[in-house]
């Protein structure tokens, strides 16, 4: 069986799955396996506003996935990092991001238009407020559900592929802007990469009006598997002095 993986486990799902009610088919794309994962992954951010020069920096992303809680962290050039906790019990689904010591003020992520916990879909975990009309992403047939984060501020269109429920594309809207103008920022996943049987994502593309970021991860490098809860790999770091 094909497993999937986009920081977070995927099995590929059947074709049922589509059919769903809606609340049932969240529950799959937000927590799909009783299994247990992990990944520690390495790359490169591109970053590029409009009359800028192209910046780079290194990203190393990594996290300890359970069927109730996820604890990861994202390391941005070595010296800025944000610990990611997120619970993910049905009815209880929360997730916190928080700087890690030693951490500087300059946010270079947030500057590029990544959040942290983008790379924990945080967002999948935000209340649903409605199905939209489905929509193709490339030529994949999805699901297009509507959310609004906890404390109101934003809105996201999540494109879910009907066959695997797997989220594909999210689009941001700031409170009170239209749903079918131009989003905040846009996020999507391509690229998927195959290791110890798992799918995991290799390439995700965000953009907004006058800027646009690629996070690129290392193949080589990706160190992913199925998490043994009585020996967690030791994949969490510490930041550069």
């Amino acid at each position: 069986m094909k497993k999937y993986t986009f920081f977070a486990l995927f099995l590929a799902a059947l074709s049922s799955f589509a059919e769903l009610p809606l609340d049932e088919f969240m529950k799959f794309a937000r927590n799909p396996n009783a299994i247990s994962t992990y990944a520690a992954l390495e790359g490169t951010v591109q970053h590029q506003r409009r009359g800028s020069a192209l910046k780079n920096e290194t990203i190393y992303f990594a996290m300890l996935i359970t069927p109730d809680r996820l604890t990861g962290q994202v390391i941005i050039g070595g010296k800025e990092g944000y610990a990611i906790g997120q619970s993910r019990k049905v009815g209880n689904y929360t997730t916190t991001v928080l700087p890690m010591p030693g951490s500087g003020k300059e946010n270079r992520l947030g500057h590029m238009g990544l959040r942290a916990d983008d790379l924990a879909m945080g967002f999948l975990f935000y209340p649903v407020i409605r199905e939209l009309p489905g929509a193709n992403v490339s030529i994949v047939p999805c699901r297009v559900v509507l959310l609004e984060s906890p404390d109101k501020s934003e809105q996201v269109k999540v494109y879910i592929a009907r066959k695997h429920c797997f989220p594909l594309k999210a689009e941001f809207f700031a409170k009170g802007k239209p749903l079918d103008g131009m989003p905040d920022r846009t996020l999507e996943t391509s690229s998927f990469e195959k290791k110890n049987n798992l799918y995991y994502t290799k390439t995700i593309k965000l953009s907004g009006p006058g800027w646009r970021t690629r996070v690129e991860f290392d193949s080589a490098k990706a160190d992913i598997n199925e998490l043994e809860s009585t020996n967690p790999p030791a994949i969490m770091r510490k930041l550069e002095k």
